[in-house]
Order: structure tokens, then C-alpha cells, then sequence
């Protein structure tokens, strides 16, 4: 992608670093779309508001979570990503979304490298239309808008009781029928990702001899 223009389609982690590593490539220009608010977090933040949720209400830890980025990296919104106006964690409680992990993709932002741009609203060929009427030219598209889970597709009939047909979780509980588990998979973000592997772990030692 040397001297190329590159528009990134999707404002998560992927869509970040992919966008980061085009910057720091050499791409002539690089955007990224940005299509609605965003919690943008180190992965110092992360890893010490996790803990503190033990012993803390979750609203509260929201509060010093968001106060920690905003020291860090300020008034997020004018470089154009805005926040949730709930807190990353009851924002990843209640589905919405998770955060994203910056790793330098901020700094490249507030310097120009990387341009933030609207939802898409058009493509024409190699014109890209934005809500608001913008309209750009780039050599290349990159779509990292996520995926769908496949686990049926190898799973069969097995964990019906864990995953559906649609690849979405079925029941409340991490623990299946026959040894299986799942974790991680229930849009609880990191925080339920971390209790599935607690709950796990407890219930195979429960087993063990």
C-alpha cells in the first residue's frame, strides 16, 4: 500500500491497528470510518479496572475508569471519537459494544496521519460517499466490520444447549452437556470472558479426583 490512499471500514481493534500499520507502512493517506461512539482505553486501564470490579459497584468503576482515559488521552470526541454516554463497562453489560484497545492509532490520529470520517452512505467505484456529503477517492477498501460465529457449522448437533443454530449463546450458564464449555462468547466483553474461565476452571477442579 506504499503512497496508496486506504479507507478502513470498521472502528474496532481490528479496524485500528489495520489502520495503524498503514500509517506506520507508508500508505499515502489512510481513513478510517467511524460510524458511532467509541471508548477508547489503554491496556494499563483495562487490565487494572478489571480487578476492582470485585469490590467495587460497577458504575463507580466506570467513573474511574473514565476519568484514568481521560488524563490519558483528553477530550476524545474532538478528534472525532465520541463516548458512549454510559460507561464502557455498562456499555459492554448491556450488549452495545466493547472498547478499543489503543496501541498508537490515537496519536497517528491527533498528528493527521489517519483520518476520522463518517458512516458510508455510497461507493461508487473507487468514490466513497459519507453521510454529511462527503465524497473521497481511495485506491483501496478494507472492510474489518467483524464476523459470525461458525461453531454450529463444526459443532453439529452437539451444544444446543450452549450455542443456537444462528451461532448466538443459548441458556445462561457456561457449562454444557458431555465436557463442554463455552466462555467468552455471551457480550459481557472482557469482565464475563473472565468469569466464564473462573467458573470453568472451579467446576473441571470439582470433577478432578
Amino acid at each position: 500500500m506504499q503512497g496508496k490512499s486506504v479507507l478502513v471500514v470498521g472502528c474496532g481493534n481490528s479496524g485500528m491497528e489495520i489502520a495503524l500499520d498503514l500509517a506506520e507502512g507508508g500508505a499515502g493517506s489512510c481513513s478510517v470510518v467511524v460510524r458511532g461512539e467509541v471508548h477508547l482505553m489503554t491496556r494499563e486501564i483495562m487490565s487494572a479496572s478489571i480487578p476492582v470490579l470485585r469490590f467495587l459497584p460497577l458504575w463507580m468503576v466506570d467513573r474511574l475508569t473514565l476519568l484514568a482515559c481521560r488524563l490519558v488521552f483528553g477530550d476524545t470526541a474532538k478528534h472525532g471519537l465520541p463516548r458512549p454516554a454510559v460507561g464502557p463497562f455498562a456499555w459492554m453489560q448491556q450488549g452495545s459494544g466493547y472498547p478499543v484497545i489503543d496501541v498508537g492509532t490515537y496519536d497517528k490520529i491527533k498528528k493527521g496521519r489517519i483520518q476520522v470520517l463518517p458512516a458510508m452512505t455510497d461507493i461508487d467505484r473507487d468514490v466513497v460517499e459519507f453521510a454529511g456529503g462527503g465524497r473521497h477517492r481511495f485506491d483501496a477498501i478494507i472492510f474489518a466490520t467483524g464476523y459470525r460465529c461458525t461453531a454450529k457449522k463444526w459443532l453439529k448437533e452437539e451444544g444446543d444447549e450452549l450455542i443456537g443454530k444462528d451461532g448466538k449463546v443459548t441458556g445462561k450458564s457456561p457449562k454444557g452437556e458431555k465436557g463442554l464449555y463455552r466462555a467468552g462468547m455471551a457480550a459481557r466483553g472482557l469482565t464475563g470472558s473472565g468469569m466464564d474461565a473462573e467458573f470453568i476452571a472451579d467446576d473441571i477442579s470439582r470433577l478432578l479426583p
